[in-house]
């Protein structure tokens, strides 16, 4: 077993709990309010905005060429399609991509992205993967087993957010390719490298089980 596959089954018990989360069950059945899908848009911008420049750092760490273009191709993605898919969310809603660009993160949206820049910018290439990698596994994981679970009626208007998560050929290709760069830097490095790969990863699995709860409860900031 892989040093991922042994990361995904401790993260396991976390991913049962996220597809019962009321917000992805409300992308199953197509019930979810259109309002806090839309928070998600919004938060989720500025997210992978974040995302994006931690996969930049990641071209710029990496140890042989073929890694530098892995990084760089699955930032394209990112960019290209994940990022496009949600200006066109927004654009159908009356949401500008100057709104999304200037939309500020919630509170555990907020420290997420801090746990990921953090593991970016002052750890090797592996613990950068390991920040991000619970985004990176964790929707195409969780998706799968929702559209696995029911089937998806062809009036749900979230039935194309869940293909693109659950089935897209591309980012499935990404994601391989960026599991083999951290299972070979994981073997290639110490013990004390590799604990603290998984504590980074099953650090960011919490956080994204906490972020759905968020999204459903479009949570905000206090103000006073």
């Amino acid at each position: 077993m892989s040093f991922s596959e042994t990361l995904l089954q401790k993260a396991e018990p976390y991913f049962e709990v996220q597809m019962r989360k009321p917000f992805l069950q409300g992308i199953l059945d197509g019930t979810l309010p259109i309002e806090k899908f839309l928070y998600w848009v919004r938060v989720d911008y500025p997210y992978l905005v974040n995302f994006s420049r931690i996969l930049a750092l990641g071209v710029a760490k990496a140890d042989t060429f073929e890694d530098m273009r892995v990084m760089q191709e699955y930032l394209h993605w990112i960019i290209n399609d994940e990022m496009a898919l949600h200006e066109s969310y927004a654009a159908e809603n009356g949401i500008t991509k100057l709104e999304l660009e200037s939309q500020q993160m919630g509170p555990i949206k907020y420290a997420y992205t801090r746990h990921e820049l953090s593991s970016a910018y002052s750890g090797s290439m592996g613990e950068l993967i390991a920040g991000i990698l619970a985004c990176i596994v964790g929707y195409q994981v969780v998706c799968r087993k929702l559209v696995s679970s029911a089937e998806i009626k062809s009036d749900n208007p979230y039935k194309d957010w869940l293909s693109m998560y659950s089935s897209d050929a591309e980012l499935d290709t990404h994601t391989q390719k960026i599991l083999e760069i951290f299972d070979r830097l994981a073997s290639e490095g110490s013990e004390n490298l590799r604990v603290s790969m998984e504590a980074k990863f099953m650090a960011g699995v919490r956080y994204e089980t906490m972020c759905w709860d968020a999204y459903f409860d479009m949570e905000e900031w206090i103000n006073h």
